[in-house]
C-alpha cells in the first residue's frame, strides 16, 4: 500500500463545534474552486451510510462517496470517488480535544481505489488540494465568522 497524505489543521473552538461544521456545515467553508459546478452545494451527513456529495441549483446531486464510519465528535471516514476513478480513496478525519483547540487530522489513502503505481502522482495533487481545502474549513470554524445553529452567518 502506497503512503497516504496527511494533512492537520488547528482550529480555535471545541470538538463539537469542529465535527460538526467539518461534516453537516461542510458547504459554508468548501472552497467553490474545488468545486465541479458553479453555485453548487456541498453535502456530508455524519452518519454511516451518509452522503458525499454536491448538489447543483437544478437539483441534480452529484454523489462523490459514502460514510463508512462515524464517531461524533472525535471521528468520521469516507470514500471519495476524485476524477475518473473506478474504486474510491478513502478519507479518514480525526478531531482531538486540546482544551481550547481542536486538532484536525485528515488521512486521504488510496483506499480501494486500485491507483497503485498511479498513486504517489495522485497523492501529490490530493495534497495540493488538502492544502487549499483545510485552511478554508480553519478560517470558518475557527472565527473568520461564528456559524449560528441555522448555518448562517452572524449579523
Amino acid at each position: 500500500m502506497n503512503e497516504p497524505v496527511r494533512k492537520v489543521v488547528r482550529v480555535e473552538c471545541g470538538v463539537e463545534h469542529a465535527f460538526d461544521v467539518f461534516t453537516s456545515r461542510i458547504d459554508l467553508w468548501w472552497p467553490r474552486s474545488h468545486r465541479r459546478f458553479e453555485d453548487s452545494v456541498m453535502l456530508l451527513e455524519p452518519a454511516v451510510g451518509g452522503r458525499f456529495a454536491e448538489r447543483t441549483p437544478a437539483g441534480e446531486e452529484v454523489r462523490m462517496g459514502e460514510v463508512v464510519r462515524c464517531e461524533p465528535p472525535h471521528a468520521i471516514s469516507y470514500t471519495w470517488y476524485p476524477g475518473a476513478i473506478k474504486d474510491p480513496t478513502t478519507v479518514d478525519v480525526h478531531f482531538l480535544d486540546n482544551g481550547d483547540h481542536t486538532v484536525v487530522e485528515v488521512t486521504h489513502s488510496e483506499g480501494h481505489s486500485g491507483l497503485g503505481d498511479a498513486w504517489p502522482q495522485r497523492a501529490r495533487a490530493f495534497a495540493k488540494n488538502w492544502a487549499a481545502v483545510l485552511p478554508a474549513y480553519g478560517s470558518v470554524v475557527s472565527g473568520a465568522f461564528r456559524v449560528t445553529p441555522d448555518g448562517k452567518k452572524p449579523s
